[in-house]
């Protein structure tokens, strides 16, 4: 007995103290400005993470899943886990489950919790965090994407009304940047500037925000914009043709939401309201039975 004590107060020391200090260096990387040295999760995934690197060249599965991670880690603008890489996200897919477990075990111990308890507790949140990186990792690139999608609309006008003014492409992107909120939109149009400033063209630069983000919206108006200047044409008239093409895409997805919706609160009306009609019409008989 003392020895389980003496091992549950060990694991439940170190736990502690390596989520302090994860907190505490996460608070100061915030206020500080230590977030360019990286956080200390990321210090402690970093070591795996090199591993992995230097593996990934003699295992072909591990590089595609690498790779298939890095796109994501791209359409997530590389926020996800404070900038976190696709090595340190598939890393933490076995150091998340172990911190898990090392906080559980002594909490289920404390808390005397049987074996058998404690033992499906810790494999559920062990399984939860190992699925969790990968998982959040594409939620925050499908959040992204998504952001990205509902403001775009509003940058491609105001680069329409700048187009329209007489002012070049590159110039209305500046525009867009100078007015527009921080978000997906400006991050990526800052970035077609910095790359265009270092000597890439603005066409391929266009065709770079489409790669990144990823969905069909941003490769149809980024594509037909870097085709616009290859070829010449009015970019004002594409702007507009992709700010309603963009808008009119939201509105059929609303739509199409919307009738599903219908389909999807069918079962759960029907799951509460027949108990309550069954009761209302089937009760008086089965009183005046009981009655007899």
């Amino acid at each position: 007995m003392k020895t389980d004590i003496v091992i549950a107060l060990a694991c439940t020391a170190v736990s502690a103290m390596v989520l302090v200090f994860i907190f505490v260096k996460a608070v100061l990387g915030t206020a500080g400005g230590l977030k360019q040295s990286g956080s200390a999760l990321r210090a402690v995934l970093a070591p795996i993470a090199l591993f992995l690197e230097h593996r990934r060249g003699r295992d072909a599965e591990l590089n595609r899943t690498l790779e298939r991670l890095e796109k994501l880690v791209v359409q997530g603008g590389g926020q996800f886990l404070n900038g976190a890489t696709a090595t340190e996200v598939f890393a933490a897919r076995f150091v998340f489950p172990l911190l898990a477990i090392a906080v559980i075990v002594p909490l289920g111990m404390m808390l005397r919790f049987s074996g058998g308890l404690l033992f499906l507790v810790a494999v559920f949140f062990a399984v939860l965090m190992y699925a969790y990186p990968e998982s959040g990792l594409k939620s925050a690139a499908g959040e992204r994407a998504r952001r990205f999608t509902h403001d775009l609309p509003g940058a491609l006008d105001v680069m329409r009304l700048v187009a329209q003014a007489g002012g070049d492409l590159l110039s209305a992107i500046r525009s867009v940047i100078d007015v527009m909120q921080p978000g997906p939109v400006r991050d990526e149009l800052s970035r077609v500037v910095a790359e265009v400033t270092i000597g890439t063209s603005l066409a391929t630069a266009l065709n770079n925000v489409a790669a990144r983000i990823g969905t069909n919206e941003a490769n149809a108006v980024f594509s037909t914009l870097a085709q616009s200047l290859e070829m010449g044409t009015s970019v004002a008239e594409n702007l507009q043709g992709a700010a309603q093409l963009i808008r009119h895409a939201a509105r059929v997805k609303a739509q199409t939401q919307a009738q599903k919706a219908v389909v999807n609160m069918s079962f759960p009306l029907l799951l509460l309201i027949l108990p309550g009609i069954f009761i209302v019409l089937f009760a008086p008989l089965v009183i005046q039975f009981i009655n007899r």
